[in-house]
C-alpha cells in the first residue's frame, strides 16, 4: 500500500511538471489550484485502473500495456470533459500526455525493481557468506 501511495504521489508530480512544460510552451502564466488536486485525483483512479488491469494477468504484456493506454486515454476523456480541460488542451496533446506520463512510470518502476533486484542479491550473497 505504501508502494502505490509513493507510485501515486510520484505520478502526480510528474503529471504537474509535464503540465507545466505544455503551459510555458503555450505562454500560460498559471496552472490552477485545483488543477493539482484534479490531477491527484485522476492520477489516483488510474493507478487502481492499472492494478485491476494487472489483476487479471493477461498472458501478453503487450495486449497488458495496450488495455492500460487505452484506460487512460479514456479517462482522461471522460475527466477532461468534466473538469473542463479541453478549453485549455486539445484532447490529443492531453492523450498524448498520458502516455508519456505512462511511459516515464514504466521506466522508473522497472528502476526501482532492478535496484530491488541488486539489494535481494546482496541480502542472498550476505547470508550464503554468513551460513559457509
Amino acid at each position: 500500500m505504501k508502494k502505490q501511495i509513493v507510485n501515486i504521489l510520484a505520478t502526480t508530480g510528474i503529471s504537474l511538471l509535464l503540465l507545466s512544460v505544455v503551459a510555458l510552451s503555450f505562454h500560460a502564466s498559471c496552472i490552477y489550484l485545483e488543477t493539482v488536486f484534479q490531477a491527484f485525483g485522476v492520477n489516483t483512479i488510474t493507478h487502481l485502473g492499472i492494478m485491476c488491469i494487472k489483476k487479471i494477468e493477461l498472458k501478453s504484456i503487450f495486449t497488458e500495456m495496450v488495455l492500460e493506454i487505452t484506460f487512460i486515454v479514456c479517462e482522461l476523456l471522460v475527466f477532461g470533459r468534466l473538469f473542463h480541460w479541453f478549453t485549455s488542451l486539445s484532447f490529443l496533446l492531453l492523450s498524448c500526455m498520458g502516455v508519456v506520463i505512462y511511459i516515464i512510470s514504466l521506466f522508473l518502476n522497472l528502476l526501482q525493481m532492478k535496484q530491488e533486484a541488486k539489494e535481494i542479491n546482496l541480502l542472498i550473497k550476505n547470508r550464503n557468506k554468513n551460513q559457509g
